[in-house]
């Protein structure tokens, strides 16, 4: 998720075109990680150091590692510390972006400096944004007083990478007057702290995601779809309730309702916090508010 947040970012920015970001993407998962890149990233050595011992390896028949500990840039501890984070999703973006010549790894650090300032983080929650972990990204996304959601929306988007597609990611959410009104599904949980949420179209995820859990091609968003959607709500919503009763909380979950093209009447709630939930390029709602 952290990719896509962050390659998103540097478009807006214009560090990067649409489509240097999108083959950037596809070429990441066959990145392997160099420990220089992890090295100068993790604030360990500067990029200097680490060209120097590239070229040292032209002649030496040595790992980076072990030549950076003879040179005493690193400890042996930080060397089998390194080597563990070369499959990180922040690491390996960063890795992809050099390889493909757009940027250093000492300019992505600037990057992040950059994003950290306009977004007004924390060095610790910087530290959660690279994580690339949903718990510790999504509160970062959320309004101070949308927090309270942090739980369910973790749970849709978890679980929403499991079964739809693993490069599932949010945006930014937001405190809005309503639910959304058209195209979507819906489920009231009722109990101790219940809800409404719903599943929304925005420009085209919520039909892909209905065709990958469905199992079938849909035309459009039809009847036939949105029960695929109801169905995937409901298993999300399914989730956080069980997790709910484990501690104590008990909510039941009310049969899901659908509503095309504005028809129907939405139930009513306070507190509604939106936020966009994306597969590649086509997003969906995903909705929350407490029952009135």
């Amino acid at each position: 998720m952290v990719d896509y947040i962050f390659g998103n970012y540097l478009v807006e920015c214009g560090k990067l075109s649409k489509l240097e970001l999108q083959q950037v993407l596809q070429t990441q998962d066959s990145v392997r990680v160099k420990l220089g890149l992890i090295a100068v990233a993790e604030d360990l050595m500067t990029q200097e150091q680490a060209e120097e011992i590239n070229r040292l390896q032209a002649v030496l028949d040595k790992r980076f590692g072990d030549i950076a500990v003879d040179k005493g840039y690193l400890t042996q501890v930080q060397v089998l510390e390194l080597l563990k984070k070369q499959g990180d999703t922040w690491l390996t973006f960063v890795q992809a972006m050099v390889d493909a010549g757009y940027v250093s790894a000492e300019e992505m650090a600037w990057l992040l400096d950059d994003f950290r300032r306009e977004n007004g983080y924390t060095d610790a929650q910087i530290e959660d944004f690279k994580s690339d972990e949903v718990d510790r990204i999504i509160p970062l996304l959320l309004p101070k007083d949308a927090q309270k959601y942090k739980d369910i929306i973790c749970t849709v988007v978890r679980t929403m990478v499991r079964l739809i597609d693993r490069h599932v990611y949010a945006s930014h959410g937001a405190l809005v007057e309503e639910m959304p009104v058209e195209d979507m599904v819906s489920q009231c949980l009722t109990g101790e702290n219940g809800f409404m949420d719903c599943l929304a179209e925005r420009d085209g995820a919520l039909l892909n995601t209905c065709a990958i859990f469905g199992q079938e091609e849909f035309p459009r968003l039809n009847m036939d779809a949105i029960d695929a959607a109801g169905e995937l709500l409901n298993c999300m919503n399914g989730l956080y309730a069980s997790a709910r009763s484990r501690e104590g909380h008990f909510l039941e979950l009310m049969p899901p309702e659908y509503r095309l093209n504005a028809y129907g009447q939405p139930q009513v709630v306070k507190d509604v916090c939106r936020i966009p939930i994306f597969i590649g390029n086509k997003g969906l709602y995903f909705a929350v508010g407490e029952l009135v």
